[in-house]
């Protein structure tokens, strides 16, 4: 909208999971909570990583993750700040990121959800709107 970027992005089935795949599929989503608990200002952008890393560590899926969880997003899609280790920039209100705490696994593919969400004064705001629940994105 008038030059911006967004991101929405969702993991779907084309048939019903397996429990191994709902698994996975709860794992990312628990990592996204996670992040999205600790979206706010004043928190450093490098602690959102390491407590998503964290997390898949304690599941066992660390190995499993081959990117940041969340990027900065303005006129381009990917834009400062990056949220991930190495950059301890302090998160302020008004700033747009990218939530996609993402896991993937050979002969499966990714469980990622990227939503576009803007930190306020007390947290948060979605900014795009999709299905999140595993039974409205598994396509019958």
């Amino acid at each position: 909208i008038q030059g911006y970027a967004a991101e929405c992005e969702r993991t779907f089935f084309t048939e019903d999971p397996t429990k191994e795949e709902v698994g996975h599929f709860n794992q990312m989503m628990n990592a996204r909570k996670l992040f999205l608990k600790h979206l706010k200002p004043g928190e450093k952008a490098s602690d959102i990583e390491k407590t998503v890393d964290s997390y898949f560590a304690e599941e066992g899926v660390l190995d499993n993750v081959l990117h940041r969880p969340g990027h900065g997003i303005g006129l381009n899609n990917h834009e400062w700040p990056t949220l991930s280790l190495g950059n301890d920039m302090v998160l302020q209100e008004n700033m747009v990121v990218s939530v996609e705490p993402a896991i993937y696994f050979k002969n499966q593919g990714g469980y990622r959800h990227s939503d576009t969400v803007l930190i306020t004064k007390d947290g948060y705001k979605l900014m795009t709107h999709a299905p999140t629940s595993l039974s409205e994105l598994t396509l019958r």
